[in-house]
């Protein structure tokens, strides 16, 4: 019966249509909502105004915003930051490699970090940083962001998952965090997950350390050793699915740490 119904919700996954984004509207949004709540009171105040500026309701949609530009000339601009590649023959982020020029996700989010904890910055100019960095931050987490350039992240890879053909980043991207609702809402996830003192304060170390991370995680799990055309079902989905709830989980908390952070500087 179990393994019944673990195949009926994932064909109602493949059913349900929706914009192929990274990590999907759903999954951006639950992050930024989950975010909010480990938020200081300082924070959320330092947030609204700054969201304020920006012409966006709230942190949850705000995280969105770099997936809603996409097809305007400030979106292409963005293109190249929403991943990163790491070669195949190497386990770790290096900014000089894997990021020339600072154009990547991970140099953009250090960028934008800069200006949110920089007091002397309008809140105009903190507003458009924590506007991307809000989207940055959790495309970070989703670990074909930071997978290899062969392949574009997976994009190139195609893959039958139960019957249904697509290729593997849109699987991360799209499928897999479909059926949200299953999951906690953001106050009960939060008071499940509790926000720890941050162990690393140094902002550009962590999103080194957190991209290696993402790399492992694709290298792990997504990638997996796959072959094109593989054809993927319950086990893979089964391995998978903790994953990407896990670093949900993880990048609304890393997200809120630096905010708080961001705020307490000012």
């Amino acid at each position: 019966m179990r393994k019944l119904v673990s195949i009926i919700f994932i064909g109602l996954l493949i059913a349900i249509p929706a914009r192929v984004m990274s990590w999907g509207f759903q999954g951006h949004e639950y992050i930024g909502a989950l975010a909010w709540e480990y938020l200081t009171p300082e924070a959320k105040e330092w947030v609204s105004e700054r969201l304020q500026v920006v012409d966006e309701e709230s942190l949850s949609k705000v995280t969105t915003w770099a997936d809603r530009v996409r097809g305007s000339e400030e979106g292409r601009w963005l293109g190249p930051l929403h991943y990163a590649n790491i070669p195949p023959t190497e386990s770790k982020f290096d900014m000089q490699r894997d990021c020339p020029n600072r154009r990547c996700i991970v140099g953009a989010a250090m960028d934008d970090i800069e200006v949110m904890f920089d007091s002397s910055q309008t809140v105009q100019a903190q507003g458009e940083a924590l506007r991307t960095f809000s989207h940055w931050i959790t495309d970070m987490h989703q670990p074909l962001h930071l997978g290899y350039q062969k392949d574009r992240g997976g994009n190139d890879i195609r893959v039958t998952f139960f019957g249904a053909e697509m290729n593997l980043h849109r699987l991360w991207d799209s499928i897999m965090i479909r059926g949200m609702d299953l999951m906690p809402g953001p106050v009960e996830q939060a008071s499940l997950n509790p926000l720890a003192h941050p162990s690393n304060t140094d902002w550009d170390a962590a999103l080194i350390d957190w991209a290696s991370e993402s790399n492992e995680l694709a290298r792990t799990y997504a990638y997996a050793d796959l072959e094109d055309n593989a054809e993927l079902g319950e086990t893979y989905f089964n391995q998978a699915r903790p994953i990407v709830e896990q670093q949900l989980i993880r990048s609304a908390q890393r997200m809120a740490m630096i905010i708080n952070a961001a705020a307490a500087a000012q």
